[in-house]
């Protein structure tokens, strides 16, 4: 019998598909219709009250409608947000439990704390950014200094083995980081003087006992309006809109294009359907008109959403520049 003597059958795959894939078929249809009337959690790593408090609060209030579904606020603050974020390290990858990372927790307390219950870069999935700015550099009123060609001639012009002292909120803390990474772009010599806050940094620059400081942008945006302190470059790929005047130190010829970010992460392996569901509810969230306001304060310019993809580049090349500086900088958090 010839194969065209084959009595012919038709077979319905539609029919077919359910019986071959089993239980899969059923877990690919639950990931399409995401979140299916479970309960979101959001695990903030900060108080009440604070930013990534009040980032996942938003989220939550425009989520339980366009979700339909309930979304709660979980406070997991301590450990520089490692308790927050070994909390979904360690959740189901459902997409139900979603943590609101930053730079600082997600990639700079890793690298200088090995003994972390979690995996920074193999434990999380990169949901979405909300914002890439950075911090300020600033220097006291009397300092001939209005640029950052200026400091460097000043830093340059000082006597050998007298660094310029630059101040930051503590050892470790982004703005140690910032001045180590400085020091390896355009090698003057600068030495770190370690503040308890932020305020006691300030205070101390406005007393003219310290000159230079890096400081967060909220604080820096208060002293430098009112001509207490003067900024002279900003961190980071871009500059923020509560300080336009002041430009980046890309701008001004030196590569310091790192950021300080933050970011939505879910744990490791979440599914694509889910995972590009919440980056699209997250990207509504941050261009919805009604909320421009809000995160225009919070972050200190406009919210910068992009793709999963885009996200986890970033945070293993901002791994990779602090991996680095750290290392060169023998940069301890004691």
């Amino acid at each position: 019998m010839s194969e065209h003597s084959l009595p012919r059958r038709q077979f319905n795959l539609g029919l077919l598909a359910p019986a071959l894939l089993g239980p899969w078929a059923g877990a690919a249809q639950a990931q399409a219709d995401w979140p299916a009337g479970r309960t979101i959690r959001i695990v903030s790593p900060s108080q009440p009250g604070g930013v990534t408090d009040v980032i996942a609060r938003l989220l939550a209030e425009r989520w339980a409608r366009t979700l339909k579904t309930t979304v709660l606020v979980d406070n997991k603050p301590g450990g520089t947000g490692s308790l927050a974020l070994n909390e979904v390290a360690k959740a189901a990858p459902d997409g139900t439990t979603l943590v609101v990372g930053f730079s600082g927790a997600n990639v700079i307390h890793p690298l200088m704390n090995a003994k972390l219950p979690f995996n920074a870069l193999k434990d999380f999935t990169a949901i979405g950014l909300m914002a890439n700015l950075g911090n300020v550099m600033v220097v006291h009123p009397a300092l001939p200094i209005h640029n950052l060609a200026e400091f460097i001639a000043h830093a340059k012009a000082q006597p050998a083995g007298k660094p310029v002292l630059y101040g930051s909120w503590g050892n470790g803390s982004g703005g140690h980081l910032a001045g180590e990474y400085l020091k390896i772009l355009t090698g003057v010599d600068l030495q770190h003087v370690p503040h308890r806050a932020m305020n006691v940094l300030v205070q101390d620059m406005m007393g003219g006992h310290m000159p230079v400081g890096f400081l967060d942008l909220n604080t820096a945006r208060i002293h430098v309006g009112s001509g207490k302190l003067r900024a002279i470059a900003m961190t980071g790929p871009n500059r923020a809109s509560v300080l336009p005047e002041v430009p980046t130190m890309v701008e001004q010829g030196v590569k310091f294009g790192i950021g300080i970010w933050l970011g939505l992460f879910g744990p490791a392996n979440l599914p694509p359907p889910v995972l590009a569901r919440l980056n699209a509810e997250l990207r509504d969230a941050l261009l919805a008109p009604e909320y421009a306001e809000r995160w225009q304060n919070m972050f200190g310019g406009r919210p910068t959403p992009g793709t999963p993809e885009e996200f986890d580049r970033t945070v293993r090349a901002d791994w990779d520049v602090w991996k680095r500086v750290i290392e060169q900088g023998k940069v301890t958090a004691d």
